[in-house]
């Protein structure tokens, strides 16, 4: 039951960061690339950020009907992949979904240890 707590929590997750990154793609796009680095580092961000969420997304969603404990890991190593490109507004985010993976991971491990090869 936690792997499926913890992969719902990274779907919810990188669904708001997909939104976050698209809301620093406005912003960077709105203002127009200016001399200023702010603007452009904004706009700059948007698009690995979009990537990476894009990518746990769907790493999510595998995880919540995958059978394989590294599923819940791998969804780590990508929301702390997103945690190191994103920007402030999206690290929060990054941080929940790496969060949610280990959830998965460790229910995973959790449900093999005790109920065997067959899991639920």
């Amino acid at each position: 039951m936690l792997h499926r707590i913890g992969a719902i929590l990274a779907i919810l997750a990188s669904l708001w960061a997909l939104i976050a990154s698209g809301i620093s793609l406005y912003l960077g796009t709105d203002v127009g690339m200016q001399a200023d680095p702010t603007e452009q580092t904004v706009a700059g961000l948007g698009w690995p950020e979009a990537i990476i969420a894009l990518v746990a997304l769907i790493v999510a969603a595998v995880t919540l009907f995958g059978k394989s404990p590294y599923l819940g890991l791998a969804l780590a190593v990508i929301g702390v992949i997103g945690v190191i490109v994103s920007s402030s507004a999206n690290i929060a985010f990054m941080a929940t979904v790496t969060a949610g993976g280990v959830m998965a991971f460790m229910g995973r491990r959790h449900a093999q240890r005790h109920h065997g090869k067959e899991l639920p």
